[in-house]
């Protein structure tokens, strides 16, 4: 929904409903006293309302509405008959809503008179005599009469526009009690039959198909719309006046569909026809990116209202606006919204933050249009002014808070924005096809998200959502680097730091780091946990720059330079390499070479191998190039051993520990970031001749050897075929081979 502009924060017409609520006030340190406060408050969050518990005894199959509206007395008569299936034994009540403002002249129970109470100002209790069992049916028939207050953004509205009556509704977020009777819980989903009768002058746009038209004497018309697809109750809506109608095809692959527009006479021209056309290449857009449009066996329509905004009204959008963005907005609902709906108005972000976020697919993609920079443009123009509040809805109360421009519209496209980038586009697709194909024409949660998209990744991302929905905040970017020669290579260690409000968490986050050189662009991804954290990474050429998260995937309030602080030494290049496997030839000496200067010891390194036990080495170091070499004097039996370094080495500069850790895939240069962490290198030493590793020298290893053939690289341990060390795997190594052939 993009609800009117008197309703929105700002000038832009985007998916803002109300002016903001303030920020909650928390206080909350990083790490573990954060996650220890954080884990208190989401104890806090009801995991199923009670509503829904009390709600969940029973399931409305369908609606039969029959209303007389009558717009020169704004009066409103008919009746609703739900039929209703139990999912208990012994259900002896039935709630409905319907606002205390109509009188309720008939009240039967499979045509049977029943009792019934007020219990509040919008909700009835229907007492079932006798009672009905799990699976048993019966049909509730409510009859009323009177003149309705809306309620909430203008839950029906009648009004003369240039002497032409109106009326329109907008339920959400639980109004539909305001105009008719029915249940209003968007978890039980319905197919109705929905027949409006008003006067004969005006045209009804509504939900589904129009079945017919009948003509009323005197002067009314009565129209009978249809749905066969699964619909909230807030989702039901009518639109009523003297519209011009102007219909297209959209055809995709498999058959076609019609899309129906009902315009003012005054708004009925090319241009405004047009904008709302584009509906068919947005239907082509998001249908590749989010599957077919869920509703193709019956419409998509829109119906122009008196409010700036939309309403994403299923397979009937109400909108007063020709806006492209408001119209991909509303349109995307009818997956993220309609199609799905989120289970409570805690996770209404399921909705908005998905149609906003559909905005910016929308643009990427457009024929024509500009692609990728398009489509961050337009996540930059939804970035949230203020992120002080979490993207989760706690206090359900506040329709302005449930509506938040700020934090359920733009906080949660962002958020969608972000998993994208997390997961990658592939799996990221995947995951909304399998969040879909679970949970389509039903309800989800946010837990239900997290689930699928887990299931599907492969990965926990509780982190993500803890941080970034059920959280408040967002991080504050500041950064520094250096260069360092290594080795006859060119490195960059960088510095990040995170400087945000200290009532926010730290925030875990993948970001891209851009290297500009003199042979082009090249971008490192790091992990960036830590409220201070330093990398290193090897880079092909000089540096002229570099910028943390050029492109945007990462929601922050600042992205800055600072001055450089020191970090912890790392270790950038070790030979053997991780994971090396060497040939058992001459004496053994392992060289491991730190990003900078630091102090060390004998005792600081280990060399053990699984059956060998400890190796004895001889120490060096050479300050200059910050080298150790660590010289076994003779040869290693084949083994496989650990190179273990010690994180009580420390650089000169700072005095900080060794910064070790060493994971695959990329297991150099080391470090998660942080100071501390042993460094372990492991490698295997197999029979000379044993290239492959079987415990055989045969065929297979000249194979081997004939795939290495040339000079070697440096360090020598990247060519473990030069057997008798020259330099170069040649015919001299294929003799080595022959001279050990066999077990």
């Amino acid at each position: 929904m993009v609800l009117p502009a008197v309703a929105m924060v700002g000038a832009m017409m985007l998916s803002a409903h109300a002016p903001e609520d303030r920020a909650l006030d928390v206080s909350e340190p990083p790490g573990c006293a954060h996650a220890k406060t954080m884990s208190h408050r989401l104890g806090k969050r009801p995991a199923t309302p009670a509503a829904l518990v009390a709600s969940a005894d029973t399931d409305v199959l369908h609606y039969h509405l029959d209303i007389e509206l009558d717009p020169d007395t704004e009066w409103i008569g008919g009746s609703n008959t739900m039929t209703v299936r139990s999912r208990v034994d012994g259900l002896d009540a039935f709630q409905f809503r319907l606002d205390d403002a109509f009188t309720i002249t008939a009240v039967e129970v499979d045509g049977v008179p029943a009792s019934y109470v007020r219990l509040d100002g919008a909700t009835l209790e229907v007492t079932l005599a006798p009672p009905f069992d799990t699976d048993d049916e019966f049909d509730l028939f409510v009859a009323y009469n009177g003149f309705p207050d809306d309620g909430g953004f203008g839950s029906i509205t009648f009004r003369s526009r240039f002497g032409a009556p109106e009326i329109w509704t907008l339920s959400e977020p639980w109004f539909a009690h305001t105009w008719w009777p029915g249940k209003d819980d968007s978890v039980d989903k319905t197919t109705a039959d929905l027949w409006f009768t008003v006067p004969d002058e005006m045209t009804v746009a509504s939900n589904g198909t129009l079945l017919g038209v009948d003509p009323i004497v005197p002067n009314k018309s009565r129209y009978r719309w249809k749905t066969d697809y699964q619909t909230a109750d807030y989702l039901y809506c009518i639109g009523a006046t003297n519209y011009n109608v102007f219909s297209e095809t959209w055809n995709y692959d498999g058959g076609s569909m019609p899309l129906d527009f009902y315009i003012y006479p005054e708004d009925d021209t090319t241009g405004n026809r047009n904008a709302w056309r584009r509906n068919l290449e947005m239907l082509d857009v998001f249908s590749a990116h989010y599957g077919l449009y869920p509703f193709v066996d019956e419409k998509y329509g829109m119906c122009e209202v008196g409010f700036s905004g939309g309403m994403e009204h299923q397979t009937m959008t109400s909108q007063g606006t020709f806006s492209g963005s408001v119209t991909a907005h509303e349109l995307a609902h009818q997956w993220w919204g309609d199609m799905v709906t989120c289970a409570t108005w805690h996770d209404i972000w399921l909705n908005e933050g998905f149609a906003t976020f559909s905005e910016a697919v929308w643009y990427g993609n457009e024929p024509g249009g500009g692609g990728m920079a398009a489509y961050h443009n337009r996540m930059d123009q939804r970035r949230p002014s203020q992120v002080g509040d979490s993207v989760y809805v706690y206090d359900t109360s506040s329709v302005n808070r449930i509506f938040s421009s700020n934090f359920t519209y733009r906080k949660g496209a962002w958020v969608v924005h972000m998993l994208r980038h997390v997961l990658g586009d592939e799996v990221f697709f995947d995951a909304l096809a399998a969040y879909r194909q679970a949970f389509e024409y039903d309800s989800a949660t946010t837990e239900d998200l997290r689930g699928v998209f887990e299931t599907v990744s492969g990965r926990d991302l509780d982190w993500f959502f803890q941080e970034w929905i059920y959280d408040i905040g967002a991080p504050e970017y500041r950064y520094a680097w250096r260069v360092h020669a290594i080795g006859g290579g060119t490195y960059v260690e960088l510095y990040v730091q995170q400087v945000q409000n200290s009532s926010y968490p730290i925030f875990t986050m993948p970001l891209d780091v851009q290297i500009t050189g003199g042979t082009g662009n090249a971008v490192h991804v790091i992990w960036n946990d830590a409220e201070a954290e330093h990398f290193l990474f090897e880079v092909g050429s000089a540096v002229l720059g570099l910028s943390i998260d050029p492109d945007d995937w990462t929601l922050h309030t600042s992205n800055q330079t600072t001055g450089f602080v020191e970090g912890p030494p790392k270790v950038a290049l070790a030979d053997p390499a991780p994971g090396a496997s060497l040939p058992s030839g001459p004496d053994f000496a392992a060289t491991i070479t730190f990003h900078k200067n630091v102090v060390a010891t004998a005792t600081d390194f280990t060399l053990v191998g699984d059956a060998a036990g400890t190796i004895p080495t001889a120490f060096a170091y050479d300050a200059v190039t910050h080298t150790v070499t660590l010289d076994a004097g003779a040869a290693l039996p084949p083994d496989s051993y650990s190179l273990h370094i010690d994180d009580a080495i420390a650089d000169v500069a700072a005095g900080l520990a060794l910064d070790g850790e060493i994971t695959d895939p990329a297991p150099l240069p080391s470090g998660d970031g942080l100071p501390g962490g042993d460094a372990i290198v492991t490698f295997t030493v197999t029979a000379t001749g044993d290239l492959d590793g079987d415990g055989d020298v045969d065929f297979a290893d000249v194979l081997t050897l004939i795939g290495q053939w040339g000079p070697c690289p440096a360090p020598p341990a990247q060519c473990p075929a030069d057997l008798n060390g020259n330099g170069a795997v040649d015919f001299a190594d294929v003799l080595v081979i022959i001279a050990n052939w066999g077990p």
